[in-house]
């Protein structure tokens, strides 16, 4: 990485800008994990800390979330898997959005089996940002977090 005693050239500036973005978003955003299997989570954090992003608030219940979450009134970015049991997805959405200075906060990728179209299109109605489909990988969540403005 270009420090700013090494930038020399226009693309040293845009590499250094790029770090900056980067290390911003880091800082501003709580990450969220609502994830019903072991590997899933296991994958997101790993994938996570390798973006130097150490810390994962992971809940097994969409309640403990939603309260949290609401209670910080921070940015957050939510990997929320649609069929948890307490609060499906869909129930996630239409609660958060009942906290309109919360939800504005708040960047939603959710966690899907294949769903069909309508189903989709209604979960990016509500509010979802991106759909990622199980059996989760790596690449699924760099697209997915590129959707809502961290590209890694």
């Amino acid at each position: 990485m270009a420090t700013l005693e090494k930038v020399s050239t226009l693309d040293d500036m845009k590499a250094l800008m790029n770090e900056l973005h980067k290390l911003r978003m880091k800082l501003v955003y709580d990450f969220y994990a609502v994830l019903q299997d072991f590997s899933s989570k296991k994958i997101l954090q790993n994938w996570l800390q390798k973006k130097n992003v150490n810390e994962v608030i992971i809940k097994d219940s969409g309640n403990d979330a939603l309260s949290k979450i609401v209670a910080a009134k921070r940015h957050a970015i939510i990997v929320y898997d649609i069929e948890t049991p307490d609060l499906n997805g869909l129930q996630f959405l239409i609660n958060l959005d009942k906290t309109p200075d919360v939800k504005s906060l708040c960047k939603v990728i959710i966690s899907t089996p294949r769903i069909p179209m309508e189903a989709q299109d209604k979960l990016l109605t509500l509010g979802a940002k991106a759909l990622i489909s199980k059996p989760l990988v790596e690449n699924d969540f760099r697209v997915a977090f590129s959707k809502v403005g961290l590209d890694y």
